[in-house]
């Protein structure tokens, strides 16, 4: 039997999710909680071998409490089950460390299927996620001067060394990079700098 831990600030969510894998002999919901803080309390007491997380939850985003999960208990499965199937969500996801991502609109047979590979030591995207995924966005929507400062992170350059570079305000540097990461659907300056390389190495190769 797979025990269960789910975390969604869905009540309706939880309610029906419990009753539907609690009623499964494959399956026991272990607890449920309302926000990452929550889930990962309930994991100090009880332990799981799977966590099945929203993303958007009060406190505590799915994300965060994903890392948070890995750092503390690294062979704790986790899957994804949100509403939102873009790159971005995707991306950091399983950058965090989820083994699966599942949509809530997915069949109830498609997210035991899922329960059950997670568990065995697969990693499964749902199908309708995975086009979300592909559509991976193009550092060429970036305007020159923000592809300038891209690199310039990329090449580990503090915002003050990049303001005096190029001849701007560190306040235009933050504003520019935060526009570089919204645009690229990345988390911070570390992600942007290793997409650059991965990018730049893949087309010289």
């Amino acid at each position: 039997m797979i025990r269960l831990l789910l975390a969604d600030d869905d009540e309706l969510v939880l309610e029906s999710l419990s009753i539907i894998l609690g009623h499964d002999p494959r399956f026991e919901v272990t607890g449920t909680a309302e926000d990452g803080q929550k889930a990962l309390n309930l994991l100090e007491e009880t332990p799981v071998d799977i966590v099945l997380l929203d993303i958007q939850m009060p406190h505590l985003d799915g994300i965060t409490t994903c890392e948070k999960i890995k750092e503390k208990w690294p062979s704790l499965k986790v899957i994804m089950l949100t509403t939102f199937h873009d790159y971005k969500n995707i991306h950091l996801s399983l950058k965090a460390g989820a083994s699966g991502y599942l949509l809530k609109s997915d069949p109830t047979e498609k997210q035991m299927e899922t329960i059950l590979a997670v568990h065995s030591g697969l990693s499964i995207i749902s199908s309708e996620a995975l086009k979300g995924f592909q559509e991976e966005p193009e550092e060429d929507c970036l305007t020159r001067r923000e592809q300038e400062v891209m690199v310039l992170v990329a090449n580990g350059l503090s915002n003050k060394e990049i303001a005096a570079k190029l001849y701007i305000g560190e306040g235009t540097v933050r504003n520019t990079l935060s526009v570089i990461l919204d645009k690229l659907m990345l988390r911070d300056r570390t992600q942007l700098a290793i997409s650059y390389w991965q990018r730049k190495t893949g087309k010289e190769s």
